[in-house]
């Protein structure tokens, strides 16, 4: 179920929020979160009329049930101080007569971590605005509500940035509470929330959300790889049947949903009072992690002889009172990351029945329109694998990791940015990403390396990674009034790195401090560093400082776009000077040809020579030879799965194409990965979009499409040479798709282009035997190569 959108007016989110009375909504002292429940009873006397909108936010987080169907969740996570009300529309699930709307509202507290993407005032709050039949929802009158007793948040090992893991009681938490039989008498009316001055800090001012609903699609179980009683048949259970435990009875069973996924967990059953259920999510089977939950030790992702599952469970307590009718339900509250689900059932004196255990698939809804194809059968997996990576990592914001940490690190959302714009022409989760980055903006000049986040952590690099995304916002979308908002920010982080620059060139890079991190890449040779090259007792950072020049030739084109002529001029002088200096300064070393990662040693990593090219610092038949070199060289530390993007571009660029290799990626999918690994040093995450370089690679470079002006007013055309036979595809642009499609023959590539009339293009000087045929919304040309 995807959610439209309206347009919502302030007025729409005026007025005090709900609270729970003084004194009731403490959390328990174990958890690092507070739960209430709020119910409506609403009648209407005919078919609601369509669209029948609600809006709503929450302090922290909220799911909507009408009429006991999960609708959606939400709200979008605050960036800086904004935060969001989002409007759904409930018509469709409403029916003549009685109606329940259910939210269920967990608080994270202000003396715990939680979730750290998520922010919090310590004021546990609802604010509701709509009417439903005749019933004004914004009334405290026509709610009850309540403290959930016997539930209980934790932050577990695994998922220690996440505080997602529940242990609930369900004879103490009213399991029913979403049915319209449930006596909600003894609940509360919601008091308003008092803004008196200095009697509590203000609730954050709200803004629309600016994104829409999740997608929540049910997802079927495929198999049973594991169990430990067999004589059950479990393959009911993935029909729709039931599974009878018996009393007094211990018994576990793998469940496995064919590939990784984000999704909503329910486990549905009756009687078996005083049973004890513990769910585990877990990406794959794998080794004894070494340390948890850094490093792990995997192979073979499906290796459930050798292998285990290892994750963080959730604990429920049954009450007994499921019936057939009307089931017992445990649904934690937040998504889960998993390939495999662990259900263990220990029974009471009580028999239970298992009546379901359901998935509901949850993402971002973009729009893909993007496509691609070839003759290789390897090129249709990584495309088709990078595609479920990345919405795997796309929902409120981009995410890192969604299994570990849900947190939006600029790097990270940089690549995943350019990877959508290959998919869909939806750039509001990259408009949403640009402005968390903004807000989070510190008095350095820097913004957070992960915004929004209730912990704050810089690592310089990612804000010039940010600026390289609104570069490319500009190239493939092209709105002026959107990019010149963060003009001044963008000036502010290049003046931190102006501020650091030495007389000889080098970027001086701070002591890291733990909220300073100087972090490149997750490379084996820097392991010990957690991703920082050694930079010797002065600290001049060479990969620092190449970043720098990329960000200033990247602002300038920001400046340029958005007539700011001057400041353009500026960048790109200091750009030009900067390379004069470094281009053979102390990063040079001679005797090997190579640039060392500081200004003194030898030289050691691929990364200082991919920078190089990428900064402009050395070009032509020179970064031919030196990137040709360099990714040969095993003395120099490679780059991983994160930096794979850059160095693809870079290789391309400087006319290496042919030493890219996408053996990593193929490896990956002989240990059976459904999505890509974050790395191969820690081996944790399953699932990190940053791997997922096809989606940007394969549309830029095989088929060779491009935005040739900002916007993609301008469409450049040129595939790069490859071994394939043909490919064909598409490209979502602000102004309609542009499709190409070639083949090899004796004489060449003949290349076929289709693009929205007025739209530009510009061939490659190569191009021969040109042909065009126009019509009133269409140009088709075609050419060889």
């Amino acid at each position: 179920m995807v959610q439209t959108e309206k347009v919502v007016t302030k007025q729409d989110l005026g007025g005090p929020w709900f609270e729970l009375p003084a004194d009731t909504h403490a959390a328990s002292p174990d958890s690092v979160a507070s739960t209430m429940r709020f119910r409506a009873r609403v009648t209407i006397e005919f078919p609601a009329p369509a669209p029948v909108w609600v809006h709503i936010s929450a302090d922290s987080r909220y799911k909507l049930h009408v009429n006991g169907a999960f609708v959606a969740a939400g709200p979008a996570k605050p960036s800086g101080r904004t935060w969001f009300a989002d409007t759904v529309d409930v018509a469709a699930l409403l029916v003549p007569g009685e109606n329940i709307i259910g939210i269920d509202v967990l608080t994270y507290t202000t003396t715990s971590l939680g979730n750290a993407s998520v922010q919090r005032t310590g004021r546990p709050g609802l604010l509701v605005r709509g009417t439903v039949g005749e019933t004004d929802l914004s009334a405290p009158a026509a709610w009850r509500c309540c403290v959930v007793k016997g539930r209980q948040f934790h932050q577990g090992r695994n998922t220690l940035f996440l505080g997602i893991q529940e242990t609930m009681d369900g004879a103490a938490s009213e399991h029913d509470w979403l049915t319209s039989s449930f006596d909600d008498a003894a609940w509360q009316v919601p008091s308003l929330d008092n803004q008196e001055p200095f009697r509590a800090t203000p609730r954050p001012p709200l803004a629309p959300r600016p994104i829409p609903q999740l997608t929540l699609a049910p997802m079927p179980l495929i198999g049973v790889p594991k169990t430990t009683d067999p004589g059950i048949d479990w393959s009911r259970l993935l029909g729709g049947g039931t599974i009878d435990i018996p009393p007094r009875s211990d018994i576990s069973v793998d469940l496995d949903a064919g590939f990784l996924m984000t999704a909503f967990l329910a486990v549905a059953i009756e009687a078996g009072k005083g049973a004890r259920l513990q769910l585990t999510a877990a990406e794959c089977y794998e080794q004894p992690p070494t340390d948890l939950p850094w490093l792990r030790r995997k192979a073979d992702r499906t290796d459930h002889v050798t292998g285990d599952l290892y994750g963080d469970p959730d604990q429920y307590h049954a009450s007994g009172t499921g019936t057939p009718e009307v089931a017992e339900v445990f649904s934690p509250f937040w998504f889960r990351t998993f390939r495999y689900v662990r259900l263990r059932i220990t029974t009471a004196d009580s028999p239970l029945r298992l009546q379901s255990v359901e998935l509901t698939l949850t993402h971002y809804p973009l729009d893909i329109t993007g496509t691609f194809s070839s003759s290789s059968d390897v090129h249709r997996q990584l495309w088709d694998v990078s595609v479920r990576t990345l919405l795997n990592c796309m929902h409120e914001t981009f995410e890192d990791c969604p299994f570990y940490e849900q947190l939006q690190y600029a790097m990270d959302t940089r690549s995943q940015a350019l990877f959508s714009l290959h998919l869909s022409a939806d750039d509001r989760l990259i408009r949403r990403a640009i402005e968390d980055f903004a807000a989070s903006g510190n008095p350095t000049g820097l913004t957070e390396s992960r915004s929004p986040s209730v912990e704050p952590q810089f690592i310089p690099g990612f804000s010039l990674y940010w600026i390289r995304m609104i570069a490319e916002h500009v190239d493939y979308v092209g709105d002026r009034s959107f990019a010149e908002r963060f003009i001044g920010r963008i000036d502010a982080v290049l003046g931190y790195f102006a501020d650091r620059l030495a007389p000889d060139g080098f970027v001086i890079s701070a002591e890291g401090d733990g909220i300073l991190w100087n972090f490149v890449d997750w490379t084996e040779a820097w392991r010990a560093s957690r991703g920082v090259p050694e930079l010797g007792p002065r600290r001049a950072n060479t990969i620092a400082t190449f970043m720098y020049v990329s960000a200033l030739r990247a602002a300038a084109s920001i400046a340029d776009f958005c007539g700011r002529d001057g400041l353009a001029q500026e960048y790109t002088s200091r750009a030009d000077a900067l390379t004069e200096t470094v281009r053979r300064g102390a990063a040079w070393d001679g005797d090997s040809g190579f640039y060392r990662d500081s200004d003194r040693g030898t030289p050691q990593s691929v990364h200082a020579q991919m920078w190089a090219v990428l900064s402009g610092v050395v070009q032509g038949g020179a970064a031919t030879d030196l990137l040709r070199r360099a990714v040969a060289d095993r003395q120099l530390a490679p780059c991983s799965y994160a930096t794979a993007l850059d160095l693809f571009d870079a290789l391309r660029n400087a006319h290496a194409h042919e030493t890219i290799d996408w053996t990593p990626w193929e490896d990956m999918l002989a240990q059976n990965l459904t999505t890509w690994a974050e790395d191969t040093v820690s081996l944790r995450s399953d699932c990190h979009a940053w791997g997922s370089v096809p989606l940007q690679h394969f549309p830029r470079y095989i088929l060779g499409v491009s935005p040739a002006a900002p916007g993609f007013t301008s469409v450049a055309i040129d595939p790069a040479p490859s071994e394939l036979d043909w490919a064909e595809g598409s490209v979502p642009t602000p102004h309609g798709p542009v499709g190409v499609a070639w083949k090899r023959t004796p004489s060449g590539k003949n290349v076929t282009v289709w693009v929205p009339a007025g739209l530009g293009v510009k061939l490659p000087a190569a191009a021969s035997a040109i042909s065009e045929h126009v019509t009133d919304d269409r140009r088709t040309l075609t050419f060889t190569l």
